[in-house]
């Protein structure tokens, strides 16, 4: 029975628990994996473009985040892949993958857009109004050349998505909810955490900024957390993730290089 269990379900995750092949080191190494990354990501970004003459690098860089975002995710990659082995299963069991589901969540998958988006405006104007007293725009990326474009319509966000729910959804929340025993505590630390990555992507050091991009994202990452463990199913999340980033880049560097 242990065999057909799926290898991400409560109780598979439970047993390993209990067996010591599931410890707390595993998820306290990937909890801060995606933000320590993002930094000297940018950091090669920003080199790159010094020695392209930049007069200004780090800044410069931020617009290059759809591509540089993929060391990110190869970071991310690495340390899941190898979480995942000291617990005896493979990375793409963090995924779930079912044919006999995968239209179905496709579907569910464009029906989360709508209630996130939602969400997404909604943390967003409300974490304008709190820390600026007015209501703030959605960030969206400044327009990049038609090759990096293209990058980042393409493979950015299928990358991205399928990374960034792996990690959070796929990997620690039920890992956090089966080590703490805790449903609430593993939903409030992982949702916070996910929140709070985008205050580095991209870094500024402005405080403002910061706290922004901290606050804004906090109401799409708890509806993301709580709903994930409803469905225990990932593709519906990736297929929303990565439209919804898709569409970022369309909207921000795309259209500005078709209207040119």
């Amino acid at each position: 029975m242990l065999g057909r269990m799926d290898p991400n379900s409560k109780e598979a995750l439970a047993r390993r628990r209990d067996a010591g092949t599931l410890t707390w080191r595993g998820p306290a190494l990937i909890l801060f994996a995606r933000t320590v990354f993002a930094v000297p990501a940018q950091a090669v970004a920003a080199g790159i473009l010094a020695l392209r003459g930049s007069p200004s690098p780090w800044l410069d860089a931020a617009p290059w985040f759809p591509l540089y975002a993929s060391l990110i995710d190869a970071g991310c990659l690495a340390v899941l892949w190898r979480a995942t082995r000291r617990e005896g299963i493979r990375l793409f069991d963090l995924v779930g993958f079912e044919r006999h589901r995968l239209a179905r969540d496709v579907l569910l998958g464009l029906g989360i857009i709508p209630i996130g988006l939602a969400l997404i405006f909604a943390g967003t104007y409300g974490a304008g109004w709190l820390l600026f007293g007015e209501p703030a725009q959605p960030y969206f990326n400044d327009p990049l050349p038609l090759a990096a474009t293209l990058y980042g319509v393409v493979v950015f966000p299928i990358l991205w998505g399928l990374t960034e729910q792996m990690t959070y959804n796929g990997y620690l929340l039920p890992r956090f909810q089966i080590l703490s025993r805790s449903t609430a505590l593993a939903v409030a630390f992982v949702a916070f955490v996910w929140s709070a990555q985008h205050a580095f992507m991209p870094t500024t050091l402005d405080p403002g900024y910061m706290a922004f991009r901290l606050i804004s994202p906090l109401p799409f990452s708890i509806f993301q957390t709580l709903l994930y463990l409803r469905l225990r199913r990932l593709i519906p999340f990736i297929v929303a993730h990565a439209l919804m980033d898709g569409a970022t880049v369309v909207i921000g560097s795309l259209l500005p290089l078709l209207r040119a």
